[in-house]
């Protein structure tokens, strides 16, 4: 059996027989905290542009190859490449029926199965194996991990990522032939969407914009997975930049900033919370002086005909005015809510934004700027009932993450994660909750 170094050299010597690399300065690092990495050679180093990894959009692996070749979806963007040899399509009630990030994900599994037949094979067979998953996403943890956290929003969005699940693999797999309902097996569905989830990327950000032509669908209805080009680890602080030749059909992951030798290279998911990082990766960023990346989100209703601002909202473990609340900043509606009053200073604009025309939009008066609301230049009856629905859904928050407290020690390393995000998510409530106590009555 080979070992993962060896499975990475292969993967390697796949993507370059199509005119990809790694930089040569770059070596892929594996170990049990940062599972794959890259980092740079000793004596090596990296500068600002240089190319991190080369690939070949022909590597690539999405809803577009399970349709390329069909003849019921012929188009410029699903024909410039030719199909696998031999490819076994998919029924076509299946292919327009099934919503196309369902059909990438089934895909996923099509080319698992075949094993060495696969053209992905060198990649598939250096991500997590569909027997390991029970520790990398929350929503695929054994169930008494999952009571953990129990009490936090990641509880509740878990509950409904398994419906959704439940609900997509029984449509789809309905539209199959009978005997391949045996082989796409509900745990190997589950898989493929953790495996997208955590590595995938959005199409348009990597394809040249006229792959959307002739689509039967929008661009960003699917993920697209990127073999080696997914191996670098997240943090919102790297500076990089993604890049894709229309000529060439390569796209490049370059580096923004230098790294020395022995230096991790990192990727940027994006601004992205610990909550959503610990859903769709299976991790959270631990907080320092320089980043914290705590956040508690909060869910209001969305009205289409009052132009709703946002439904979904953040709570900030420190002021979104700290250096250190960078993600926070970054969903700020507008750079001067960080002059705001103390008592919002740990809240996205947003939400108060919202709140304020929810209790004034029956007197006419929401059309106050945001300025003017987040420095509480408003009525203090409205200022005095904005803090009191904040403070009394921020205490049944806390409350319902108290009350759920485990009933016995963690004893695995899923229960220890999710014990130290429910222990952030107090302290951001605990913070917040403090900051709405500085409005005078």
């Amino acid at each position: 059996m080979a070992t993962i170094s060896e499975r990475y050299d292969e993967l390697l010597r796949w993507v370059e027989s199509d005119g990809g690399h790694l930089n040569p300065a770059i070596e892929i690092y594996h170990d049990d905290i940062t599972k794959g990495s890259f980092r740079v050679k000793a004596t090596c180093s990296i500068g600002v542009d240089d190319a991190i990894v080369t690939l070949p959009l022909s590597k690539s692996l999405s809803y577009l190859d399970a349709i390329r070749g069909h003849p019921a979806f012929a188009s410029p963007s699903t024909s410039d490449a030719p199909s696998p040899e031999g490819k076994d399509y998919f029924p076509e009630e299946f292919l327009k029926e099934t919503p196309p990030h369902v059909v990438g994900r089934f895909f996923l599994i099509q080319q698992y199965l075949l094993g060495p037949e696969s053209k992905w094979w060198p990649y598939i067979r250096t991500l997590p194996q569909p027997e390991h998953m029970s520790n990398v996403l929350p929503v695929m943890w054994p169930s008494d991990d999952i009571e953990f956290l129990k009490g936090t929003n990641a509880f509740t969005a878990i509950q409904d990522i398994k419906s959704n699940l439940k609900k997509e693999y029984k449509n789809a797999s309905k539209l199959l032939p009978e005997n391949d309902r045996l082989k796409y097996t509900r745990p190997l569905y589950h898989w493929a969407y953790s495996i997208f989830t955590s590595r995938s990327f959005r199409p348009s950000l990597i394809f040249p914009p006229e792959t959307s032509s002739g689509l039967p669908c929008e661009l960003d209805d699917f993920s697209v997975l990127l073999p080696l080009y997914d191996i670098g680890n997240h943090s919102p602080l790297a500076k990089i930049a993604w890049t894709t030749d229309e000529q060439t059909q390569i796209c490049v992951l370059k580096s923004r900033q230098t790294y020395s030798a022995g230096e991790q290279v990192f990727n940027n998911y994006g601004m992205k919370t610990n909550a959503e990082l610990l859903l769709g990766y299976g991790f959270i960023l631990p907080e320092s002086n320089d980043l914290h990346n705590d956040y508690v989100h909060i869910k209001t209703r969305t009205d289409p005909e009052a132009g709703d601002l946002a439904a979904s909202h953040v709570i900030s473990l420190r002021p979104m005015a700290d250096r250190s609340s960078f993600v926070g900043r970054s969903k700020l509606l507008s750079a001067n809510s960080l002059s705001c009053l103390p008592c919002f200073s740990h809240i996205q604009d947003t939400l108060i934004a919202a709140l304020y025309e929810s209790i004034t939009k029956e007197d006419g008066t929401t059309d106050t700027s945001l300025s003017r609301v987040m420095q509480g230049d408003i009525q203090h009856e409205v200022l005095r009932k904005i803090v009191d629905i904040l403070g009394s859904k921020l205490s049944i928050d806390l409350e319902e993450i108290e009350v759920n407290e485990p009933e016995y020690e963690a004893n695995n390393s899923n229960q220890e994660l999710a014990v130290l995000y429910r222990e952030q998510c107090v302290r951001v409530l605990e913070s917040a909750l403090c900051s709405l106590m500085t409005v005078d009555d």
